[in-house]
C-alpha cells in the first residue's frame, strides 16, 4: 500500500474537481493508487469525468501539416522538459524538421521515424541526443500521426500554441474534387475545433471497445446503488444514462459547438449538401494533447536544494 501524500491528494483534487477530503478517502480506499481513486469519486458522484489521475502534461510542441490537395495530414509530438525550451530556436527547427520528415516519408513506425536522417545530417535519434547535450534538458519524439487515404479530405487544427494538436478526415461522394474548396476545409476546421475542445473519446459507438463500455455501465450502476437506488429499476435508468453518454463520447453523436441545435452528423451532412458533396460525413480523427499520460516528476523545493547538494559533494 502506497503512503498517501499531499501532492498525492492535490494531484488528484487537480484532476477531477473533487474536495481535499473526499480525494484523501479516496486515496485511502483505493491503497494509494490514483487511478483507481478516480473510479472510486466517479462511483460515488464526485468526479465529473474520468481523467488520469496523477499524470502532468510535460512541455514540448504538438505540430501538424496538410498537404496542398488536403489528402493528408500529419501530427507529431516532440517533448521537452520546460516551457522555457520550447521557445528554443533550436528545439522549434527541430520540431518543423520531424515534421516534414513524417510528411516526406511517412514512417511505418516510431523506430523507422528516428532513424531518418534530418536535415542537419545526422538521424533524428541522433540530433535528438545533439539538442540534449547542446540544450541540457531531456528531449524526445514521443509520438506522430498520418492520416488520409488520397482521396478524403483531411484538414487540422492546432489549439493554445501546440499543446492540442488535431487531424479530422471527411469523405463523401465526389469529395475529391472538392478537396480544395474553401468552404469544404472550413467545415472540416470547425470539427477540428470540436475535437480539440470537446475531447470525444471515439469517432462512433460502433467504435467503443466493449471493455471500455462495460467499465462504463458499471461505474454508472454504481453511482446509482450510491444514490439508494433500488436494484430492480437500475437497469432501466442505465440505458438512458448510458445513451447519454454516448452522445458526450462520440464525436459524431455530439451536438455541434457553433449550433447545438443539431448534432456534428447533421451539421456536416447538411453542409455537404449545400456544396455539393452527397453524404458528407466524418470518418476519423485524431487528437494529440500534449504530454497525455507522461508522468512529470515532481520534488518540493527543499527537497531539490538537498539533492544539489548531495550531487555537489560527490
Amino acid at each position: 500500500m502506497a503512503a498517501v501524500t499531499p501532492q498525492m491528494v492535490k494531484e488528484l483534487r487537480e484532476s477531477t474537481g473533487a474536495g481535499m477530503s473526499d480525494c484523501k478517502k479516496a486515496l485511502d480506499e483505493a491503497a494509494g493508487d490514483l487511478e483507481k481513486a478516480v473510479v472510486v469519486l466517479r462511483e460515488r458522484g464526485l468526479a465529473a469525468a474520468a481523467k488520469k489521475a496523477g499524470r502532468a502534461a510535460s512541455e514540448g510542441v504538438v505540430s501538424s501539416f496538410v498537404n496542398a490537395d488536403n489528402s493528408k495530414g500529419f501530427l507529431v509530438e516532440v517533448n521537452c522538459e520546460t516551457d522555457f525550451v520550447t521557445r528554443n530556436d533550436d528545439f522549434q527547427a527541430f520540431s518543423k524538421d520531424v515534421l516534414a520528415i513524417i510528411e516526406k516519408s511517412q514512417p511505418a513506425n516510431l523506430s523507422t521515424l528516428l532513424a531518418q536522417t534530418t536535415s542537419a545530417g545526422p538521424t533524428v535519434e541522433d540530433q535528438t541526443k545533439n539538442l540534449v547535450a547542446k540544450i541540457g534538458e531531456n528531449i524526445q519524439v514521443r509520438r506522430y500521426e498520418v492520416m488520409g487515404n488520397g482521396t478524403n479530405l483531411v484538414t487540422s487544427y492546432v489549439h493554445a500554441g501546440g499543446r492540442v494538436g488535431v487531424l479530422v478526415e471527411l469523405a463523401g461522394e465526389g469529395i475529391a474534387t472538392h478537396r480544395t474548396n474553401p468552404a469544404l476545409v472550413e467545415i472540416a476546421k470547425d470539427i477540428a475545433l470540436q475535437v480539440a475542445a470537446m475531447k470525444p473519446g471515439f469517432l462512433n459507438r460502433e467504435g467503443i471497445p466493449p471493455a471500455t463500455l462495460e467499465a462504463e455501465k458499471e461505474v454508472f450502476a454504481t453511482q446509482y446503488r450510491n444514490q439508494g437506488k433500488p436494484e430492480n429499476i437500475i437497469p432501466k435508468i442505465l440505458t438512458s444514462r448510458v445513451e447519454s453518454w454516448y452522445k458526450e463520447a462520440c464525436l459524431v453523436e455530439q451536438m455541434f459547438v457553433k449550433d447545438d441545435t443539431k448534432t456534428v452528423t447533421a451539421h456536416v451532412a447538411s453542409a455537404g449538401k449545400a456544396l455539393g458533396v452527397t453524404d458528407l460525413r466524418v470518418v476519423n480523427f485524431v487528437r494529440l494533447e500534449l504530454g497525455e499520460g507522461v508522468e512529470k516528476k515532481t520534488m518540493d523545493f527543499a527537497a531539490e536544494v538537498a539533492a544539489q547538494i548531495a550531487d555537489a559533494k560527490k
